[in-house]
């Protein structure tokens, strides 16, 4: 997962963005992030090791 990770950060995915999209409030979301989190197709608990992964970096 950790290439999807560094790509999702590559392309400016944030742990707010990524935690705005799962909760589902991602209204005013990049759209660049969002086409990356949507593209990446990642399960919830991915999601969420994401935001977790993002946060630390």
């Amino acid at each position: 997962m950790s290439a999807a990770f560094e790509d999702l950060w590559a392309r400016g995915v944030t742990a707010e963005g990524a935690r705005r999209f799962a909760d589902g409030s991602a209204e005013n979301l990049d759209p660049d992030a969002l086409a990356a989190l949507t593209e990446a197709n990642l399960s919830e608990s991915d999601l969420h090791d994401y935001v977790t992964w993002a946060a630390a970096r």
